[in-house]
């Protein structure tokens, strides 16, 4: 998948948060220094004053108490308690709440208690046509070791971030400087300001054409804000150049042009690529993997009793 500049990054996750754009699966990634909550309690703030008609709002938890969020004052939501419940009867208690056709916005305040190998099995039947389920993953504490799996399976961050159509990384605002002596012993600090309702997040939405959109911004839940963080403040964090410079560089390498315009980056960006479509879950038709397929045409001389003349 390739990446390029978050030219139409910051309205693109506006639209979402607001419902407005299609991703089906939102992964939120927290980790101990900064919680997910409120980013979480943004889709509710944004989506409870009825902006899409007929939404119901459905908040399952595993971490949270019930009652805790009778603040937010949303008619449309609707609290699931999920603890010690099996994944049969979650689902069931998700579809009793909706109609078949209604729209839905699923939320999931912790993935955590889902092992690796139901991961595939608890998600999929929470992503519906007209709904988009948001959920949070807690990323491990430093020098965290996991249990022993087999060589064959992935982890369940490595299943969440491929079946993840948008992936968003919280992380605190810039910290207050740690004592050297700390930051050398193998104690884990939390700093002050951690887990604010002001941090950092880091977005990437990938498209159908492959590509994938991306872009830095400071989130401030006190007043419901995103503010960007433009790529040339972020280009020696994530190691790469944007388009536009690399268009610098090639500039007067050659007679002629190598560079792209605005319109040509748009319009390479709304290319769907061909192998994608083994990737969107349609399995009526049979799929053939990594075989070569050759249809003889009218003009080819092909002798089938001559054991040298297969193709393949």
């Amino acid at each position: 998948m390739q990446h390029h500049p978050p030219q139409h990054s910051p309205l693109l996750l506006n639209r979402l948060l607001c419902l407005k754009d299609v991703s089906p699966f939102v992964l939120v990634l927290d980790t101990p220094k900064q919680t997910a909550k409120y980013f979480l309690l943004e889709f509710i703030h944004r989506n409870k004053e009825g902006s899409v008609q007929g939404l119901q709002i459905i908040f399952l938890s595993f971490e949270t108490p019930a009652g805790s969020l009778d603040w937010i004052r949303c008619s449309s939501l609707q609290f699931v308690s999920c603890n010690h419940l099996p994944h049969k009867r979650i689902h069931d208690k998700v579809i009793s709440l909706l109609r078949s056709d209604q729209k839905s916005l699923i939320l999931v305040d912790s993935l955590s208690g889902v092992a690796a190998v139901d991961l595939v099995t608890f998600i999929a039947p929470l992503i519906r046509p007209a709904s988009t389920l948001v959920a949070i993953s807690h990323l491990p504490l430093p020098g965290y070791t996991a249990l022993p799996t087999p060589s064959y399976a992935p982890s369940a961050t490595t299943q969440l971030l491929y079946l993840a159509t948008t992936i968003i990384k919280l992380s605190p605002k810039p910290e207050i400087d740690i004592d050297e002596d700390d930051l050398a012993s193998d104690t884990f600090l939390l700093p002050l300001g951690s887990n604010s309702a002001q941090c950092r997040l880091e977005f990437l939405h990938r498209r159908k054409s492959g590509r994938a959109v991306q872009g830095s911004f400071k989130f401030d839940f006190t007043t419901h804000t995103l503010t960007f963080i433009p790529t040339s403040t972020t280009a020696g964090d994530s190691g790469g150049t944007t388009e536009q410079g690399d268009d610098a560089l090639l500039k007067d390498l050659t007679t002629f042009n190598l560079g792209t315009t605005e319109k040509q980056r748009i319009a390479r960006d709304n290319v769907e690529l061909p192998y994608l479509k083994a990737q969107q879950g349609d399995m009526t038709e049979p799929v053939v993997g990594g075989a070569i397929v050759y249809e003889f045409e009218k003009e080819d001389d092909y002798d089938e009793e001559d054991p040298y003349e297969d193709p393949f």
